[in-house]
Parts: C-alpha cells; sequence; structure tokens
C-alpha cells in the first residue's frame, strides 16, 4: 500500500567517498548542475526514481509501487515493499535500508459501484484539516499530512498512463494518506528509517492509522422529507431547511459560514463555531435523515483494507 516515498541517504551512511563518481553513472539521463558557491550535484532516474547525488548525500523520490510493480494501480504489499528497497540496494550498491525517510504516501484504489465523484458530497469536515474540494478529487489538507479522494482512472488518463485491462470501464476510487513533514515526530521516533517499513509493526500501525484518519471525516446524511415525521408547524420548517440545506450541500453550507468569518460578521468570535455545530446537529436529525448508501459502501471497502493488509 505504499506508494510516494522521498528517501534521504546521508554521506555517513554510505561508507564510501566515491559513491558521488559511481552513482551518477548507474542512472538514466543523467544532468551535471552547479550551484551558486561552484559545488555540482547529479540528477537523472533509476527503475522510476528521481534520485539526486551531491557531497552531501542521495535523494530518492517517487512511487515505490511504480518502481517494483510498474504501476500504482496494483497494491504493494509489505513483503514487497521490502523486495523494492532491496532491489534499489542491489542496483545502487548503497544501503538504502538505512535512508531516513521525508515522506510517506500510504494509499488503495477501490473498485465501486459508481462514479467517485459521487462520493464526495457525503464526505464531510475533519478537525484539523482543511478541506479543498477539486473537480475530480477532494483534498483535506494541514501542515503534516494530506488525505485526499480521487478518480484514479481520470487521473491516470490525464498523466498519459496506460490503463491496465483489468480496470477499464470500472469506477475506480482512490484513497491515500500522505505523511509529508516531521515524519520522527508524527511516529513517535527519533529517527525513521526504511527499513522499518516492512517490519509488521510499522507497517500494521500505517493501516490502523490509515482506517482512523478515514474515520475522523464526518460523514453527510442524506436528507428526505418525511411527512410522518411532521406533527407541528415548527417541523415542516425543519424539514424545509434541511432541503435547500441539501439542495445547496451540507459541505457549501459550512463553507458560507467559513465566509461570514473571514467577513467578520458577527460580533462575537464564537457564534461561527456554535453555527457550524448547529448545521451539523440539524443534518444528523433522525427523523429526516439517514447514512448515505455510498458511504455504506465505503465503510466497507475501508474497514476491508485491515482484512487483507498481512
Amino acid at each position: 500500500m505504499y506508494d510516494t516515498l522521498h528517501l534521504w541517504l546521508p554521506a555517513l551512511s554510505i561508507g564510501e567517498d566515491s559513491f558521488t563518481e559511481r552513482v551518477p553513472a548507474l542512472l538514466n539521463n543523467t544532468t551535471i548542475h552547479t550551484k551558486a558557491d561552484g559545488l555540482q550535484y547529479f540528477t537523472g532516474s533509476i527503475l522510476g526514481m528521481s534520485v539526486s547525488v551531491s557531497n552531501s548525500g542521495i535523494s530518492l523520490k517517487g512511487s515505490l509501487c511504480k518502481s517494483y510493480l510498474n504501476d500504482n494501480f496494483k497494491t504493494l504489499t509489505r513483503q514487497d515493499t521490502q523486495r523494492a528497497i532491496e532491489q534499489l540496494a542491489d542496483i545502487l550498491i548503497l544501503p538504502i535500508h538505512q535512508a531516513d525517510v521525508k515522506r510517506i504516501d500510504f494509499a488503495q484504489s477501490f473498485t465501486m459501484n459508481n462514479e467517485p465523484e459521487s462520493y464526495y458530497p457525503f464526505l464531510g469536515a475533519s478537525q484539523h484539516y482543511k478541506r479543498l474540494m477539486q473537480p475530480k478529487s477532494i483534498y483535506y489538507q494541514n501542515k503534516m499530512r494530506t488525505k485526499l479522494f480521487y478518480n484514479k482512472i481520470a487521473e491516470g488518463k490525464s498523466k498519459g498512463e496506460v490503463i491496465p485491462e483489468i480496470w477499464l470501464n470500472k469506477h475506480i476510487l482512490r484513497h491515500e494518506l500522505r505523511y509529508t513533514s516531521r515524519l520522527p515526530q508524527q511516529f513517535n521516533k527519533s529517527t525513521l528509517q526504511a527499513k522499518e517499513l516492512s517490519t509488521e509493526p510499522f507497517y500494521l500501525d500505517m493501516v490502523g492509522r490509515y482506517i482512523n484518519e478515514y474515520k475522523s471525516i464526518q460523514k453527510n446524511s442524506t436528507i428526505n422529507f418525511n411527512l410522518e415525521s411532521m406533527k407541528q408547524p415548527k417541523d415542516f420548517f425543519t424539514q424545509l431547511l434541511l432541503l435547500k440545506i441539501n439542495e445547496i450541500g451540507q459541505n457549501n453550507v459550512l463553507e458560507l459560514v467559513e465566509q461570514l468569518k473571514a467577513q467578520k460578521v458577527f460580533a462575537h468570535p464564537e457564534y461561527y463555531s456554535r453555527l457550524k455545530a448547529d448545521i451539523k446537529k440539524l443534518c444528523k436529525t433522525e427523523e429526516v435523515t439517514e447514512s448515505a448508501d455510498l458511504i455504506t459502501e465505503l465503510d466497507k471497502k475501508i474497514n476491508q483494507v485491515k482484512e487483507y493488509c498481512r
């Protein structure tokens, strides 16, 4: 389930003085660059990974899944992860297992019953993340992590990739969790090295984090007009308000509150959080709302990740 990795192997871990000459010779499309201070560094690629070589060390960036399996539609297992790192180490003749991990993308592609975009309206806010909507994707971002959902087929076609025949004419929703900053701190470690990625404890921890990050996203309910629950006039206005929220979109209504906050419409700052809490509570009114079938389907797919992760 690992996809993109950023690895940094410092010169002290390499254990040879000639690596700045030896490694560039192994790369494809090697280019020499000269910095303002006159120092040179080399860039190139190998097995689909971008490589940068300087006196201070070696950087590798790219999809470990593509590097080992040739595309990232497939799932890179824990055992595959170990073999993929060993393959890079063997070809470059470097202790890649000792490289510091600077970024991890953990992802899975799911075959869904509907177009991926139809699931996005039911994925609400997530605490400590900013929700960003794109035409074919939805992002949740903060300073250290990103989680996103996107149409994998559309993304592949936009990049000119050849879509594997097994995926053609299917609805493929990809969900990714990206750790992009301060990884040792996020994983409560003094260092995080490539060799740890394929260990069972760390891999199972990643699976657990992946599932929990999904669960931390608020799920929007389906809103229905329910005559049976309409006992008095105020019930009519409640349902009318809910129908309007449903028409605008629950996420869009909450975004309107953020716009009010940016314009400082209310005199008291706490009014915005109260208003959002009231909207969320209203959208969970039992008599006229229910869990969306699309979310029930997605919940099941995400939970199955744990069953097949070993």
